[in-house]
């Protein structure tokens, strides 16, 4: 039943995306979405998004990562987000593309919406409980505490559930939050979306999924203005012919395990459950021996590469923090050196940005978060670019160690008018946007990882 219909979805979303294309080639309204950076937020109401070993998790998001490694756009994606403030982010420009459920599509009637996918509910228990008949056996459940995630409450299972004497609760909670309560007492049972139902059965080993429940769970995608949704359909009708992509139709909605999931290295050679990625071992030992937070270069390197070692890039960059041979000689260093070896790629990135830390005037190694920020703004936009950038921030009064003064500053030297009437020493900065993203992107990985993995 869910391989018909993991075949079905991915048909209909071909058919839908061709359709929305041509429409869109024909009609495209007057606002203009960003020509290099989406917004994306996934709705808190949205099943099957979570973090697994500080790694975010889910179709949604390894589908964002994979467009952005793929198109001229970076997707900039934030989960958990509560729907008023996605129509507020709509409404001020601030959020390009949102990821919501289908029952809440009425609260954005005035953009434009398609399908992303459809699939169903799971229900998942302890191996320690009794055998369940089924969910709809009203006996059986009859007392019991089933959490759900809040989408499930507007489905008429649901409804039926809470007449029948079933305790069922509805939750903001991810499917890895609810096994967690599920484990420690606090519900019998827990109903969620399949791909969180086999990463719970894949990290609990005494929990089981006992049941499908037939209710489909549409997930919607809604766009700020027609040339976002056109450029996006664009972008992901050329992914939906790969391998890739078939690839991760089949494991967010095939047959393949959820432990291949984590162990294919044709499709996700970089996560891992009990860490961040499968260069941790490299990344802890370097970094301690240049006395910088290993899950700052972890973010980082998550934001360069995905964690690749082999990916080059089209000025030649090459792997997981994107070091070019150019650095070799700004290190002044000698000899040959492989930058698709992880340990040599890692040392000379590490070297790099205690040299920046140094001339941003941090030390060896910044001592705050914001200083951290400016540093990882340096390895983005240039080491130069951004000492000027503190400079006149200190000339306006402002702290050069502020990342909010800064990056205001970098939004000044985009501005044309600005440059020419102050005394900026370097061309006016087009790319403050995106280097500001990238770097507001690092720190919010970064705390996730700190808060994920010691």
């Amino acid at each position: 039943m869910t391989k018909r219909l993991a075949i079905r979805t991915a048909t209909l979303l071909f058919v839908a995306l061709v359709c929305g294309i041509v429409l869109t080639d024909r009609a495209i309204d007057g606002q203009r979405g960003n020509a290099h950076h989406w917004r994306m937020a996934v709705a808190d109401q949205v099943a099957g998004c979570c973090v697994a070993g500080g790694e975010r998790y889910g179709f949604v998001a390894d589908l964002a990562d994979s467009l952005s490694a793929r198109c001229a756009h970076t997707i900039d994606i934030s989960l958990d987000t509560p729907i008023e403030n996605m129509l507020e982010g709509m409404r001020t420009g601030t959020l390009d593309i949102a990821v919501i459920p289908a029952y809440a599509k009425e609260q954005f009637e005035e953009y434009h919406t398609e399908s992303l996918y459809t699939t169903n509910y799971i229900l998942v228990m302890p191996r320690w409980a009794s055998s369940a008949r089924g969910i709809n056996s009203t006996e059986a459940w009859k007392g019991k505490r089933v959490l759900s995630d809040i989408s499930f409450h507007h489905t008429a299972t649901f409804q039926q559930m809470s007449t029948s004497g079933v305790r069922c609760d509805t939750t903001l909670l991810d499917g890895l939050q609810m096994a967690q309560r599920m484990v420690s007492g606090g519900a019998d049972a827990i109903i969620c979306e399949p791909s969180d139902a086999e990463l719970i059965r894949f990290l609990y080993r005494d929990l089981r999924a006992v049941g499908t429940i037939e209710e489909p769970y549409e997930v919607i995608l809604v766009f700020a203005d027609g040339h976002t949704r056109h450029e996006f359909n664009r972008a992901l009708e050329e992914f939906s012919l790969t391998e890739d992509y078939a690839t991760m139709v089949d494991i967010y909605f095939g047959e393949t395990s959820v432990a291949e999931r984590f162990t294919h290295l044709n499709y996700r050679p970089t996560r891992v459950i009990d860490g961040i990625s499968i260069w941790d071992k490299q990344l802890k030992q370097i970094s301690a021996r240049v006395g910088v937070d290993w899950r700052l270069m972890s973010a980082m390197a998550y934001h360069e590469s995905r964690f690749r070692n082999n990916q080059v890039s089209n000025r030649g960059a090459v792997g997981l923090m994107q070091v070019t041979p150019i650095v070799i000689e700004d290190l002044r260093l000698e000899g040959e050196y492989d930058l698709s070896d992880p340990s040599t790629n890692i040392t000379l990135a590490a070297k790099l940005l205690r040299r920046s830390s140094r001339a941003l005037g941090f030390g060896d190694f910044p001592a705050t978060n914001d200083q951290m920020a400016i540093m990882v703004a340096s390895y983005n936009c240039g080491i130069g670019r951004t000492m000027e950038a503190q400079r006149l921030v200190e000339v306006a009064g402002g702290n050069p160690h502020s990342w909010t003064d800064v990056s205001e500053m970098f939004l000044n030297m985009n501005d044309a008018k600005w440059v020419a009437a102050n005394d900026c020493r370097v061309r006016r900065f087009r790319d403050a946007r995106i280097t500001i993203a990238y770097t507001n992107g690092v720190m919010e990985l970064y705390d996730t990882y700190c808060t994920a993995i010691e």
